[in-house]
């Protein structure tokens, strides 16, 4: 039997879909049989392909079981694959799993006759228990935790599987062959150190539903990256949700990493009140580049909301040494969670851009399926579009026009903040006039409204325009006098 194991991939995402290895090597190697009797094949797909072309290179293959890794990001392209599939091949099995579809299984096998099987949680195990009984021909599923499906047209959820309290019982794919390495159009390499996550913050499925954190051998971590970096990727993305949650351990891998490393970047999520002098030297020995820190807002009523944690003065001291090592770091922020107004979010930005930070980016809210804030959507006065990926499209506290307004805002701080430009100038203008950071990207979001097709404009063109705004700002916040002197700062940092 042929077994292909697939996933929808953004354009932009990482090229080893590490789930689908992780699947296929379970099977291989913990169910010995299987490997000779049966052809597992991995085929991904970009997200650009259209649904009748991924159709027809799976039916290609010919396989009898095909389990897709589901996301919220794929989804609804995966749904309308399934469905082309069965039209083709009635008979073919199709299987679901990942964090998108767990919480939804019976949702989506009420809703989907082309989908046969939803796998929830943890996979490896429960996917090879499918592929055991389908391959004998056994009809009664009942059997199988961690599954649901389909029985006389009505959904059944099978009791849950317990979680893999052993984490070497998966084997990796990197060690095993599984994954070939040599492969030149490998640029990112993900790789897990942990499972779960600590925290459970209201608006993310981070944690799976895991009820505790478990660990990948450190002896098991050293070889993978010993093998993955020999190889030169240009960045290791270690998928941990926080990845210096336990600090001890986490300075423990950078040292392999270090260890080994022969010019990659590393790419990690972290937490900044975790950060101390020697984690700080650390991730700058590791070539830490892009490094994610997720704060969602600095309000308090906001984060105690969503059951986050915040430390105000620790993040500070760990932001201030990510500068001193000249790392970069991106601070993300949410829009329109509980209580986050839009005058609530400038507060946010101006307290971390006192921080002179690298990047700070805001994300669009969106209610997944499993968390508990789209549980409580009704009592903030959240409203989310119902289709993939739950866009929120009010709050409470955030009305639609001001929810629109942050896309504006957005691109206030890439242009001119991020872009450093006018990054001096921001910083003079709060010196000199006291004028705050988010207010003047509000005069921007003002003044480039009124810029005939000011949409069409590239961030060249934006650029030559910035003394103008410049001028429109210093008359609008009555300070004209200050224009000439700031002018001649922006003009030497535009020429730069």
């Amino acid at each position: 039997m042929k077994i292909l194991l697939s996933s929808i991939c953004l354009e932009s995402g990482t090229d080893i879909q590490l789930a689908l290895y992780y699947l296929k090597g379970y099977l291989l190697y913990n169910h010995p049989k299987l490997k000779s009797a049966y052809s597992v094949q991995i085929k991904t797909f970009n997200e650009n392909r259209n649904v009748p072309y991924i159709v027809r290179a799976i039916l290609r293959q010919n396989p009898g079981i095909v389990g897709f890794s589901c996301y919220l990001w794929n989804i609804d392209k995966t749904l309308s694959v399934c469905r082309g599939l069965k039209i083709k091949k009635p008979e073919l099995v199709i299987v679901l799993g990942g964090p998108e579809v767990t919480p939804r299984a019976g949702e989506i096998l009420e809703n989907e006759k082309a989908v046969d099987i939803v796998v929830r949680g943890e996979g490896e195990s429960t996917f090879a228990g499918c592929v055991d009984h389908i391959a004998g021909r056994r009809a009664d599923l009942s059997g199988i935790q961690g599954i649901s499906f389909r029985q006389r047209g009505r959904a059944v959820n099978n009791p849950d599987r317990p979680q893999m309290d052993d984490l070497s019982k998966v084997p990796s794919p990197y060690l095993t062959g599984v994954m070939d390495l040599a492969d030149k159009n490998i640029v990112d390499v993900p790789i897990e150190t942990t499972r779960g996550c600590s925290y459970r913050c209201g608006y993310c499925y981070y944690h799976k539903n895991f009820p505790r954190v478990r660990f990948f051998p450190l002896s098991r971590i050293e070889r993978e990256l010993k093998a993955i970096l020999s190889r030169k990727p240009r960045e290791v993305y270690l998928m941990d949700a926080t990845f210096n949650s336990h600090p001890a351990r986490a300075k423990e891998v950078l040292k392999l990493f270090i260890k080994y490393n022969r010019g990659s970047c590393l790419h990690v999520e972290l937490k900044a009140e975790l950060v101390d002098e020697e984690m700080a030297a650390l991730l700058r020995a590791a070539q830490a580049f892009n490094i994610e820190i997720g704060i969602q807002s600095v309000q308090a009523k906001t984060l105690k909301a969503v059951n986050r944690r915040f430390n105000k003065k620790m993040f500070k001291r760990g932001i201030r040494l990510l500068n001193k090592y000249g790392l970069f770091y991106e601070i993300q922020l949410i829009d329109a969670l509980p209580f986050q107004s839009y005058a609530a979010l400038k507060r946010s930005l101006d307290w971390l851009y006192d921080l002179r930070p690298v990047k700070v980016a805001i994300f669009r809210l969106c209610l997944l399926p499993g968390t508990s804030l789209r549980l409580a959507a009704r009592r903030y006065g959240i409203t989310y579009s119902p289709a993939a990926p739950y866009k929120a499209t009010s709050s409470n506290a955030m009305s639609s026009r001001e929810v629109l307004r942050v896309e504006r805002l957005r691109d206030a701080l890439g242009r001119l903040y991020d872009s450093q430009v006018f990054q001096n100038t921001l910083y003079a203008l709060k010196r000199k006039a006291g004028i705050r950071v988010s207010d003047v990207f509000d005069d921007w979001i003002a003044w480039t409204g009124l810029l005939p097709g000011y949409r069409r404009i590239t961030p060249d063109g934006f650029n030559r325009r910035l003394p103008v705004f410049l001028k429109y700002l210093c008359r609008k916040r009555g300070v004209p006098a200050l224009y000439p002197a700031l002018l001649a700062g922006l003009l030497e940092n535009l020429s730069a």
